[in-house]
């Protein structure tokens, strides 16, 4: 049994539950819990990403990747509820494009970013960026791997 549960409250076709299973199975050791962590993820398009990143960070613009987290509530499953990640397909095929990559790498590395997130990762100072960055880079190679 993975611990970490992905529930795609809504489907996309570049980011499938055959996916997110794969980011799952292959967390860091780092991150085994004795009771499971779960994570919802919905897709949403550029005006409603706008519009939470505004309402949420004060940001007038869409964005790939939000993150909300879940207050760590344990569930009648025994599971532990991180959050919730909102991803914007759009945006990241724009990044995905710029990059090269296909959109199902970049969505797949917005999950991990925005489940790092939720982990309590951040990347406000240069050496949490690196540390961030580099454990995102290391989870979606294992990812691909599998």
């Amino acid at each position: 049994m993975s611990s970490l549960r992905f529930f795609l409250l809504s489907e996309f076709r570049d980011l499938s539950s055959r996916d997110v299973l794969r980011i799952a199975k292959n967390l860091p050791s780092q991150f085994r819990w004795k009771r499971p962590r779960e994570v919802s993820i919905a897709f949403v398009n550029l005006r409603e990403m706008q519009a939470l990143n505004n309402r949420y960070r004060g940001k007038d613009r869409p964005t790939d990747v939000l993150s909300f987290e879940g207050g760590a509530v344990a569930s009648e499953k025994g599971s532990v509820y991180l959050g919730d990640l909102v991803l914007c397909p759009a945006y990241a095929a724009v990044e995905a494009k710029r990059r090269g990559i296909e959109l199902q790498e970049e969505l797949m590395r917005l999950t991990i970013h925005g489940v790092l997130h939720l982990l309590g990762f951040d990347h406000a100072t240069k050496e949490e960026e690196l540390a961030m960055f580099g454990l995102q880079e290391r989870w979606l190679s294992r990812a691909y791997d599998a």
